[in-house]
């Protein structure tokens, strides 16, 4: 017999002695039938053993009834406690037996069954006492002598079923690491062939070429737009590895700065890039630059990354962007005849570019000035992928561990049913 005193918090309202009949029944439950004043009903309590929770059970769950034939939901289960002439239907979970929660714990699930089917929220007096209730039978509950045997047995009910499913977590996890592993011993590959850049001899760079060469021009069809006059004007500090040139042509005028794309992890970069105007900042920040050119008297500006050089030529890319600094298209795209003009200058340029004899050097003083930006991108890159790693391998042992606690409680399940 218990007897719950009137406490001095209104969330423990004094219910009077509660006698108690303990029966337990199997995978774990223990029944117990309440008695007290104006109290009277079966409250089952569950350890609960869930995916991916503790593999022992750390809280349980208090069904209000017994077990019986129907939708619980809808249909009141056997013996459902009455308080106050109030039947409880449903159930609580997630309480602590070792520290039960003081007050307003019951979830959305505990509710008033009436006859007709209907669901009631408690009212607040109801609920205080079915929560004082709960209490009572948890702390009680949680010190029975076999109260580890009651964990292990629910535990044991799906042990089976819960073996496989961390199985399969730790074969997700250890796939991850796999494929981390791998792609660290691409980074470090990378890092090798950076610092051997780093470590070479520069190659010469011819000789600026300053006279005046006349360039065709051609759309994306491959239809004749005039020639250009190209000239070599320096070769860039603020971009190594790139030449500034000045252009001339019908409605054309200004400056374009070509060299390798620097923004992609290849050790040697196999890219191009044409900006517009006369880099003398390279911070990625700095959007418009001096003597940017003039087409069809509007001054447009920007830049085109190629990926690859070797997919360019007189007439691809087809189309490349172009941005109005000036005119009534000012900060948009310039407008269709620019564009498509600009598009073959930029094409042209990259071609005029790619055909130089020292392109190779030319590659090589880029690739040497990003040698201290590449290296810190793959240290960093390398302690993040080791990071990951470790964490996959981690989560791996753990779910394996599970999974061998998890097929340990189901043969001793198999034992016992044997037996």
């Amino acid at each position: 017999m218990i007897t719950l005193m009137r406490g001095t918090r209104r969330s423990e309202p004094a219910i009077g002695p509660l006698t108690f009949a303990v029966h337990h029944l199997e995978h774990g439950r223990t029944r117990y039938v309440v008695r007290g004043r104006h109290i009277r009903g079966s409250f089952v309590v569950i350890p609960e053993a869930m995916k991916d929770g503790p593999v022992l059970p750390n809280t349980v769950h208090v069904q209000y009834g017994c077990d019986g034939n129907g939708d619980y939901w809808r249909t009141p289960r056997d013996d459902e406690p009455v308080i106050h002439n109030v039947r409880v239907h449903g159930w609580t979970e997630g309480i602590n037996p070792d520290k039960p929660p003081a007050s307003w714990f019951l979830d959305r699930y505990a509710t008033s069954l009436r006859d007709n089917g209907t669901q009631r929220e408690l009212t607040s007096g109801v609920r205080r006492r079915t929560e004082a209730v709960v209490r009572a039978v948890v702390r009680h509950w949680s010190r029975l002598p076999e109260r580890r045997a009651l964990v292990v047995a629910a535990a044991a009910r799906r042990a089976a079923e819960y073996a496989e499913h961390e199985a399969g977590l730790a074969a997700e996890q250890e796939t991850k690491a796999e494929a981390l592993r791998a792609e660290r011993a691409q980074v470090r590959a990378r890092l090798h062939a950076v610092n051997g850049i780093a470590r070479r001899r520069p190659r010469p760079v011819g000789p600026l070429r300053p006279a005046w060469t006349p360039v065709n021009l051609v759309d994306a069809t491959g239809a004749s737009l005039g020639t250009m006059a190209v000239r070599e004007v320096e070769l860039s500090e603020a971009a190594p590895g790139s030449v500034v040139y000045e252009v001339a042509g019908r409605r054309l005028e200004g400056r374009f700065t070509v060299g390798c794309d620097q923004s992609r992890p290849e050790p040697l970069p196999q890219g191009i890039r044409v900006t517009y105007g006369h880099v003398q900042n390279a911070s990625p920040f700095c959007h418009e630059h001096p003597h940017e050119p003039h087409v069809f008297g509007v001054r447009v500006g920007g830049r085109w990354d190629s990926k690859s050089a070797e997919t360019i030529s007189a007439t691809s890319p087809a189309r490349l962007s172009a941005l109005a600094r000036t005119g009534v298209r000012a900060r948009m795209s310039a407008s269709g005849p620019a564009e498509r003009y600009c598009s073959a200058v930029l094409r042209a340029l990259a071609l005029h570019y790619l055909a130089r004899p020292d392109r190779a050097a030319l590659q090589l003083a880029a690739a040497q000035a990003n040698t201290p930006a590449q290296r810190a991108d793959a240290r960093r890159e390398l302690r993040e992928l080791r990071n990951a790693q470790r964490q996959a391998e981690r989560a791996a042992r753990d779910h394996r561990t599970r999974e061998a606690q998890y097929r340990s409680l189901a043969q001793q399940t198999d034992h016992c049913s044997r037996a």
